[in-house]
């Protein structure tokens, strides 16, 4: 199976490597180290893939700093964006197995699970007590409907909303649901 795993050049300076695989980074990269295995979130996926790259695409706007990984799975999302700069980190699932592998990749990559909220909650109920300036949403499409007050309530009015999960024949009435 680890044929099929490869390194991943996410933009020219985020790359995302198995740990058997070697790679030599340039110094200005960004390396996100994750493995296969039960939670979602390897970087393989065109969703994980997207907020990967809108995460780094975010990361040099200054006033970009605060962020919110809903349905975190392996921690991937916030893992790139601890690297790239971001300096309030939260994650939530509602698998409490995907928690426990999270916190294993944030330590495997670096990350303090201090610098992490990171808890088990709900889309349909979590509350973080706050607006974040970059949220990205990787999870079912009829989720991301059927919860969508609540999602647009963790974005800060004229910041950046990432939905990601989202089938094709869902996108024409998901857009609508958000933009109208």
């Amino acid at each position: 199976w680890k044929k099929y795993f490869n390194i991943i050049h996410i933009s020219d300076r985020l790359v995302i490597k198995p740990s058997w695989l070697e790679f030599n980074p340039r110094a200005d990269q960004v390396v996100v180290h994750i493995d296969p295995g039960m939670s979602f979130g390897t970087g393989q996926h065109a969703t994980t893939s997207y907020c990967l790259k809108m995460i780094d695409k975010l990361a040099d706007e200054p006033e970009v700093s605060t962020f919110l990984d809903a349905g975190c799975g392996s921690g991937i999302l916030t893992i790139g964006a601890a690297k790239l700069g971001y300096t309030d980190l939260h994650a939530f699932d509602f698998d409490p197995d995907c928690i426990m592998i999270s916190k294993e990749n944030f330590e495997i990559n670096g990350i303090s699970i201090d610098s992490v909220n990171l808890t088990v909650d709900d889309a349909e109920v979590y509350q973080a007590g706050k607006q974040f300036d970059l949220v990205c949403a990787n999870i079912l499409g009829h989720l991301l409907v059927k919860f969508k007050n609540n999602i647009a309530s963790w974005v800060k009015p004229g910041k950046y909303l990432v939905l990601a999960g989202i089938l094709n024949e869902e996108f024409d009435n998901l857009s609508k649901e958000f933009t109208s």
